[in-house]
């Protein structure tokens, strides 16, 4: 392995030194594409990254300077085997020393959407903010692999905002006064996808003896809330240990001015209250915690409230999840999300599939491999892109104004993750080794090789102090269907979890425990067997889970969904 490092600085033309961006050789050899007539963003990427690993052997501590790297790229894209390429990139550096050059920038211009006559109006809407999002903050290159089928770049109803974020103290200060139709508001301009709710039952707990009366009235005030502001919510309930601000929050409008240290029993109680309120309510998923003391076997409380849980999950699964807490790791609260990590930048899909047609079919997993790298690359070209769209939007906003976002305050924005969710990884591994993850054995290794190469890579956001992780979605599709099913074709389906409907439990499991492991992250959609699974039977199987595996979250998969 190339232990070297590409110069950190390079001297322009001026004298001037800049940090060294491989984005910025990708971009500029997209271009050429274009010239060319044949835009191909991921050749690109892939003759960038080798260009990198020339300059990395080539190294000695010297500054290179930018008719260096020219030079430099114009002879490996030749000897790549791209000579029309080479050519139309040194005919673009004569251009620009001739004159200012084209730069390749989030596109100005007007953008021209058309459709036909009697498309409905949402539709139209939703393409002009899909639109508006692609030209305003990514780079041509990056539009383009998205229209190859390469990546999906999601978050196009709010550019300017974080895809998601907790809901604490800390993002939404009128949570400290009791105030959660505010709070709900100041999130907003800081979220506009989903806002997380850590441990709520803990907030309610500070009404002392009326806390379970004002369950009702918080559920209709956060559900009322969501819709006006046009957000979804995931609803952590029964986490083995509170979160840090449970002990910080004042009185307000829903509590009388006292203080009340709530037991355990009357935290798991109004977790109950909470869950019977929020599961029918719109726009709210749950999200039930299960640790050691629900699986012990004289907590007979939580274990009949468990077997309910799953009697309600095997009845409708879409707003119910299981999720693990293990005391060597941090409370997972959504997808990319923990307590040290309390935001999401955005999401991005990698679709494997396409890529195992790009690497030229089925018979060298070595190749697909190398290729991953580059495709990773340019999802995490854009988390920068992104997260430097959102900084410019601060500093170009008035510092009195009063609609500025506090999106980098807290240095939020700094922690907030990019989300990377491997698309299609199941079919994937069925076309290299002829079986499913399932199946263990050399395909669970191949599933491995393809969760490390990315973890590799995505460890490269480091130098540009992105954080990049492995997870998946929910619905484990990028884009929900209209119908509001999950996507059942292995092809489309995103994220670290085996997909074979027929595999027998543990198998599905086992597979999801090793992936999850590996990336800390994930959901695994647990397809149970056909005849429908007494909850004592999936009660055991989950317990399993948590002792045995390093599975993070579960979604049963039963009736239609199997």
């Amino acid at each position: 392995m190339n232990h070297l490092s590409p110069p950190a600085w390079v001297r322009k033309r001026d004298g001037q030194l800049v940090p060294f961006e491989a984005d910025k050789i990708s971009r500029a050899l997209f271009a050429a594409t274009e010239a060319l007539g044949r835009p191909d963003a991921f050749l690109a990427r892939e003759l960038a990254d080798g260009i990198v690993h020339f300059l990395c052997d080539e190294n000695d501590d010297a500054t290179p300077t930018t008719a260096d790297i020219a030079e430099l790229v114009i002879k490996v894209v030749r000897e790549l085997g791209q000579p029309a390429l080479a050519e139309a990139f040194a005919a673009f550096g004569q251009q620009r020393e001739r004159g200012p050059r084209r730069k390749l920038t989030p596109a100005r211009e007007e953008v021209v959407l058309r459709f036909p006559r009697g498309e409905g109006l949402p539709r139209i809407l939703a393409a002009c903010a899909r639109q508006y999002t692609l030209q305003s903050v990514y780079t041509r290159d990056l539009i383009s692999a998205q229209e190859n089928g390469l990546l999906t770049l999601t978050g196009h109803r709010f550019p300017e905002e974080l895809e998601a974020c907790v809901l604490n103290p800390h993002t939404a200060p009128a949570l400290l006064r009791g105030d959660l139709p505010s709070a709900l508001q100041e999130v907003r301009s800081i979220a506009g996808g989903r806002i997380v709710l850590d441990g709520p039952e803990h907030f309610l707990a500070r009404a002392g003896q009326e806390a379970q009366e004002q369950v009702r009235e918080f559920a209709h005030r956060l559900e009322a809330g969501l819709a006006e502001q046009r957000l979804t919510a995931v609803v952590n309930l029964n986490t083995a240990t509170p979160p840090s601000w449970a002990d910080d929050l004042a009185v307000g409008p829903l509590f009388e001015n006292r203080r009340y240290a709530p037991a355990e029993g009357d935290l798991f109680r109004l977790a109950q209250s909470l869950f019977q309120v929020l599961a029918p309510a719109r726009g709210v998923r749950i999200d039930w915690h299960l640790g050691e003391r629900d699986f012990l076997p004289e907590s007979n409380e939580r274990r009949s409230w468990l077997r309910h849980l799953i009697e309600q999950a095997l009845n409708d699964a879409r707003r119910l999840s299981f999720v693990f807490d293990r005391s060597r790791h941090a409370v997972r609260l959504a997808e990319g999300i923990d307590r040290q990590h309390p935001a999401v930048l955005l999401t991005v899909g990698l679709h494997l599939p396409r890529l195992v047609q790009l690497a030229g079919g089925d018979d060298d997993r070595e190749r697909f491999l190398h290729k991953l790298g580059s495709l990773t690359r340019l999802a995490l070209s854009a988390g920068v892109q992104k997260r430097a769209y959102l900084r410019s939007r601060e500093r170009g906003r008035a510092s009195n104004s009063s609609d500025t976002p506090v999106v980098t305050s807290g240095f939020l924005l700094d922690r907030a993750r990019l989300v990377v969710a491997p698309v299609g990884l199941d079919r994937v591994v069925t076309t290299f080794t002829g079986q499913g993850l399932s199946a263990g054995g050399e395909s669970l290794d191949f599933g491995k090789q393809v969760i490390q190469r990315l973890l590799e890579i995505l460890h490269e956001g480091q130098s540009s102090r992105l954080n990049a992780c492995l997870d998946g979605l929910y619905g484990f599709h990028l884009e929900e269907p209209e119908n509001g099913e999950p996507c059942v074709e292995p092809r489309g389906i995103a994220g670290l979890s085996a997909w074979d409907t027929m595999a027998p439990v543990k198998d599905q499991w086992r597979a999801a425990g090793v992936l999850q492991g590996l990336a800390e992250g994930g959901t695994l959609a647990l397809f149970l067997p056909p005849d429908r699974a007494a909850p004592d039977q999936v009660a055991s199987w989950l317990r399993a889970i948590w002792k045995q595996t390093e599975v993070v979250r579960v979604r049963l998969m039963c009736g239609s969904h199997r």
